[in-house]
């Protein structure tokens, strides 16, 4: 569905600028590459747009158009306009010092892998055991659940991921907590940590965290507090 609103502000040098809703107070912020039609747009320019939040909780739009009727898209109104690319064009050719040659960067897709690898370790040690246990009693439902679900959980980080950095539909938060819930957090913490998705918005993480929290106790509860309970009236 889109929305309405106005250009409340716009730096044309720049590309970008933000919306006030017709209907709302949260500002919008609106880049020209989510501009479609025929022409750049201009300060105070009544827009329709499609909005979602980024990975920080920020509205962003995601497709612009002029409130004006339907028209053709030109992708030549998202170029930089003449006067960025002659600026930029003079600011290269006059570079009077060359850069020092930056040294190559190592793949930091994991920072600290083994003491993050050693914290997987603990908290999957309570979900093997009682995994084993339950194997031994011939009931493998579980195992596949998490094997299957954690594949599934990091396949959708990796889908959501490419669809932030493309502008393009992203994958439900409640969605991946449900796979997250039905056995896929493993491999949902190895996919924001490998791909560095989904490890700063708080309320995601603390949301996570209750998850993975709430396996770890039904294990605990089924390895060890169970069994206390049938000793009791033995004692």
């Amino acid at each position: 569905m889109e929305s309405r609103g106005q250009l409340k502000s716009w730096n044309d040098q720049k590309g970008f600028g933000f919306i006030r809703p017709e209907q709302g107070s949260e500002e919008i912020f609106a880049h020209i590459s989510a501009m479609r039609g025929t022409r750049r747009p201009v300060q105070n320019d009544r827009v329709l747009y499609i909005s979602e939040r980024d990975e920080d909780g920020r509205l962003r739009a995601t497709h612009i158009r002029l409130d004006a009727g339907l028209s053709l898209d030109e992708p030549a109104i998202r170029r930089k306009p003449p006067a960025v690319a002659i600026q930029s064009a003079h600011n290269k050719s006059f570079q009077s010092r060359p850069k020092p040659k930056a040294r190559p960067r190592r793949n930091e897709a994991i920072r600290w892998p083994l003491p993050k690898l050693f914290g997987l370790t603990l908290l999957c040690l309570l979900p093997a055991l009682g995994l084993f246990r339950m194997a031994g009693h011939g009931s493998y439902w579980p195992l596949y659940a998490y094997l299957l679900g954690s594949v599934l959980a990091f396949g959708l980080y990796v889908h959501d991921k490419r669809s932030a950095l493309r502008s393009g539909w992203r994958t439900p938060e409640a969605r991946l907590h449900l796979v997250e819930l039905l056995g896929g957090w493993p491999g949902a913490l190895i996919a924001q940590q490998a791909l560095r998705h989904k490890t700063r918005k708080l309320s995601f993480q603390l949301v996570f965290w209750l998850i993975v929290i709430v396996h770890q106790a039904a294990w605990l509860d089924y390895l060890y507090f169970q069994r206390m309970y049938q000793l009791l009236p033995q004692i």
